[in-house]
């Protein structure tokens, strides 16, 4: 029994170790870029990439090891100078920023990539295993200024409309704001000679055109004018339990019993009919 304990607790510490050796071969990873790889319309400005791996990368000795472990190179094959920079509070943060302080200019709709060597190394001594690549592509200047100029242009256009309508709503007010006596008589002669037309043509159109005015005139005096309080005749029709009453109650309680008030009725409806009869 103690032999075949011992040999068990022997197994366990060979597999111990060995998960412990392949966890360090595959330990470092690359969680996520951005931009991400294949991604379009990225910005000109601050050319690069930032770069989160699953395990610290900012010890003094791995970042030594690694300054030359990233590239980039524009879609004509030629490097560009880069710096790349290691952050001290986000253990597994990298950029790997175009150096523009060596006279480099991103290129308009334009590919690069970037190239992770697989022998970047951690904290803890262990490697990509694989090199990575992230191509990325730069936005097209050309398209974006067309689309800035077309809708300035709309912006513009609808300005100018609105400024239009509104002069012209103004200026027929005044038309209709100015008296009679300021307006230039018509004169069918003068007309007539202008457009060449004879005098009873531009008689007939003045006079169209005067009917239009004014009812136009009376659309908008019609408007402006407060409606009239409604009288209201006859309450029975607007109110419910409210019913209309022919005549007065009569004076004397015997008159008004329900037999009395019929025939009364009786007698106010032979009276109408026979007035009617004799018109």
């Amino acid at each position: 029994m103690k032999k075949i304990s011992v040999i068990a607790v022997l197994a366990s510490i060979m597999i111990m170790a060995a998960s412990v050796f392949s966890f360090a071969e595959g330990g470092l990873e690359l969680v996520s870029s951005f931009p991400e790889d294949g991604q379009t319309n990225t910005s000109m400005e601050n050319l690069g990439v930032k770069l989160t791996f699953s395990s610290p990368i900012n010890s003094k000795e791995a970042q030594a090891a690694d300054a030359d472990k990233f590239k980039i190179v524009d879609e004509d094959g030629e490097e560009v100078p880069i710096k790349v920079l290691f952050s001290e509070k986000n253990d597994g943060l990298v950029l790997v920023l175009a150096d523009t302080d060596e006279g480099f200019t991103a290129k308009n709709n334009s590919e690069y990539k970037l190239t992770i060597s697989g022998d970047v190394v951690d904290n803890e001594g262990n490697t990509l295993g694989a090199d990575k690549t992230i191509t990325f592509k730069t936005y097209n200047q050309a398209v974006n200024n067309a689309v800035n100029m077309v809708m300035m242009c709309v912006m513009f256009g609808g300005i100018m409309i609105l400024s239009l309508r509104q002069q012209n709503q103004k200026k027929e007010e005044d038309e209709a704001n100015t008296p009679d006596s300021a307006k230039e008589a018509f004169n069918p002669y003068k007309e007539a000679k202008r457009t060449g037309k004879s005098i009873e043509e531009v008689k007939a159109e003045q006079a169209k055109k005067e009917e239009k005015e004014a009812k136009k005139k009376a659309r908008k005096k019609k408007k402006t004018e407060e409606p009239q309080e409604k009288k209201i005749e006859n309450c029975a029709e607007l109110l419910n339990n409210v019913y209309h009453v022919h005549a007065p109650a009569p004076k004397n309680k015997a008159d008004r019993s329900i037999e009395a008030l019929r025939a009364s009725r009786k007698a106010e409806s032979k009276g109408s009919k026979s007035k009617s009869k004799k018109k």
